[in-house]
C-alpha cells in the first residue's frame, strides 16, 4: 500500500470546524487525509482539521511508516544475500534532501 497525506487549504466558511481534530486545542488551518495501515496491516484513513503543529506531527508520522518499511525492505534483501548498497545510497540521498 502507498501511504499517504494530502493537505488542503482550509475554508472557516465554507467549512464548520473549530478546531483542529488532533489535539483539540487549536485552531484549524489544513484540512487532511493520512491514509496508512495498522500494524496488521489493515488499511485506515484518518480526516480532519489540523493546526500547524498537528499538521508538523502527521508529516513526521509518515515519515517514519516510511523508514520503518524501508528498514524492512533493506532486511530482506540482506537475507537473501542480495547486495543492499543501491537501496542504502537511495535512502541517503532521501534523508539529504529532507535535512536540507
Amino acid at each position: 500500500m502507498s501511504n499517504r497525506l494530502l493537505f488542503a487549504t482550509f475554508d472557516p466558511l465554507a467549512e464548520n470546524a473549530t478546531q483542529c481534530t488532533a489535539c483539540k486545542e487549536n485552531l484549524p488551518i489544513f484540512r487532511y487525509e493520512f491514509h496508512n495501515e495498522d500494524q496488521a496491516g489493515q488499511p485506515y484513513d484518518l480526516t480532519g482539521f489540523c493546526c500547524e503543529t498537528c499538521a508538523a506531527h502527521l508529516l513526521k508520522a509518515l515519515e517514519c511508516t516510511e523508514s520503518v518499511e524501508w528498514a524492512e525492505e533493506e532486511a530482506t534483501l540482506a537475507a537473501g544475500k542480495r547486495n543492499t548498497k543501491a537501496l542504502r545510497n537511495r535512502i541517503e540521498q532521501l534523508r539529504d534532501v529532507l535535512i536540507s
